[in-house]
């Protein structure tokens, strides 16, 4: 467990170092490009280590293919918001993205079905929820759509941590034990009380250091708090299910952190609740 410990608290102070460094400079006019970069690039790399899940089960999807329209998708995200007239560039490339799928398939009479699922699916799971994410940065709205990301990626990865040592502490009881046996019941509790405590932290630097910038009401953090503590170890679980399907431990090699999509996995299903939240509920103020 140390040495577990030990590589992800490595990477934890890595990706956070990162991830700081995009919120402050994320409204600068050459960083705005280069978060746009980093999150086409997380989004080819997750792209390809799905296309390896799908392969290890008897797929044959167009890895390149999509890995270039994962990366494509979720940067039309990026180039929609850089003028209010351009909402419709994401729902147009994903089209494209499907049309090309499908032409890529027209000389095959065997697999194209289960081949288009897989990559359509792939679209759906890992490029519009990253597209989605980038597009909290930018969203036209009073609020400082960094400081929704720093949400977001808080009460997220605070989840995260918090099943984790709550389980390794005090888990007993298995929650899902045949895609993912050391996740326990416990954990997940202490998961959900670090996702409402983080969300209450931020309704009360909101409160008093970013009310100009970053505004949460009581039932705000308390709803969003525990919809995302929720909904982020269900994402989790999911990419075990893909994973433990796959038979394989981890979405890639990378030391002490596996893969990125097993980095982001609990964020591509949060980040298209923050997305709409801010779309539709707080609608008025953008």
């Amino acid at each position: 467990m140390l040495k577990d410990l030990k590589r992800r608290s490595i990477v934890s102070f890595i990706s956070i170092s990162i991830s700081i460094f995009l919120l402050i400079f994320a409204k600068q006019t050459i960083a705005q490009y280069f978060v746009g970069l980093t999150f086409a690039a997380l989004s080819a790399i997750a792209a390809w280590e799905y296309a390896q899940f799908a392969k290890a089960k008897g797929g044959k999807p167009k890895s390149p293919a999509l890995v270039a329209l994962s990366a494509l998708v979720t940067v039309s995200f990026f180039v929609s918001l850089q003028r209010s007239d351009l909402g419709w560039i994401p729902p147009t490339m994903f089209l494209l993205a499907i049309l090309v799928l499908f032409a890529l398939h027209f000389r095959e009479k065997t697999g194209a079905i289960i081949d288009l699922a897989v990559s359509t699916f792939g679209l759906l799971y890992i490029a519009l929820p990253l597209g989605m994410m980038l597009g909290i940065f930018y969203l036209p709205m009073k609020d400082d759509g960094r400081m929704w990301v720093a949400f977001l990626l808080a009460v997220t990865k605070v989840t995260d941590m918090g099943a984790y040592f709550g389980g390794s502490l005090w888990g007993r009881r298995k929650l899902a034990p045949h895609i993912s046996p050391a996740k326990t019941i416990e954990g997940a509790v202490f998961g959900l009380i670090c996702a409402i405590s983080v969300s209450f932290l931020f309704y009360v630097l909101g409160e008093k250091f970013f009310s100009l910038h970053f505004h949460l009401r009581p039932v705000e953090f308390i709803c969003l708090g525990i919809v995302l503590g929720c909904v982020g170890q269900f994402g989790d679980l999911s990419e075990s299910l893909l994973k433990r399907d796959a038979n394989k431990k981890d979405s890639n090699i990378l030391p002490g952190l596996g893969g990125v999509l097993d980095a982001v996995d609990s964020l591509l299903f949060n980040a298209p609740i923050i997305y709409f939240y801010l779309i539709v509920a707080r609608a008025a103020t953008l």
